[in-house]
């Protein structure tokens, strides 16, 4: 991958992971429709979210294709406007795997590039929406989509540890900072070491080897250390 993408993909990869188990909570074992006319995504009978095309996977081709070049699916181009951004950002930063039309997924999955564009353009999860030879990604970009009620450092404290052991990210300072600005605390560095104070107190103390590996976390959640 492009030193830009696995940037990217560090930033936004835990706090994109911790938007997936909320919507595995929200939605469970529910069958899911996607319209593609209305852009509606649809979890059983109660759940409806308006939803962007990201792009697809095929068994056949074993590739990704981007939605903005998929000419046979006439995707409406109120659909396309997140991977439009994540296109221009590509075209900004030269990442190639943003830009280029088609990709083999022997060198990246649908996965990696939704946890991207996730983050980057600020979506509340994405969703697989598997068929028959492959399956499309697509963004839940919905204002009615349940806000997080846990206190962030709380989530952080559960959320982070496992998405640093469930997914292979290479700098995990960067994952935590990106997971630090997504619920938009503040944080200070040092030398191999990423805090979080309010008020003078130290809440959370992150500490990173040479290689930027997590080696510690410590959360003070009610005077409680995680």
């Amino acid at each position: 991958m492009n030193t830009g993408l696995i940037d990217l993909f560090c930033r936004h990869a835990a706090a994109a992971f911790d938007k997936q188990l909320r919507l595995n909570d929200l939605v469970g074992e529910e069958d899911w429709y996607f319209n593609m006319a209305s852009g509606l995504l649809s979890f059983g009978q109660h759940l409806h979210f308006h939803a962007q095309v990201l792009g697809t996977e095929s068994e056949e081709t074993n590739s990704w294709l981007w939605a903005w070049a998929n000419e046979g699916s006439n995707i409406p181009p109120s659909l396309l406007q997140a991977v439009l951004q994540l296109k221009a950002l590509g075209e900004e930063q030269q990442i190639a795997e943003l830009t280029t039309p088609m990709l083999p997924l022997s060198e990246i999955d649908g996965h990696t590039l939704a946890m991207i564009a996730s983050g980057v353009c600020q979506a509340n999860a994405y969703y697989r929406c598997p068929y028959e030879g492959g399956a499309a990604f697509v963004l839940i970009q919905d204002d009615s989509f349940p806000k997080p009620t846990e206190p962030p450092l709380a989530r952080i404290a559960s959320v982070f540890p496992r998405a640093i052991c469930s997914i292979e990210i290479p700098d995990h300072r960067l994952a935590l900072l990106g997971h630090l600005d997504h619920y938009g605390l503040a944080y200070e560095q040092e030398a191999g070491k990423v805090l979080v104070k309010e008020n003078g107190e130290l809440l959370l103390t992150a500490t990173f080897d040479e290689l930027n590996r997590l080696t510690n976390l410590e959360v003070m959640i009610d005077s409680v250390s995680r």
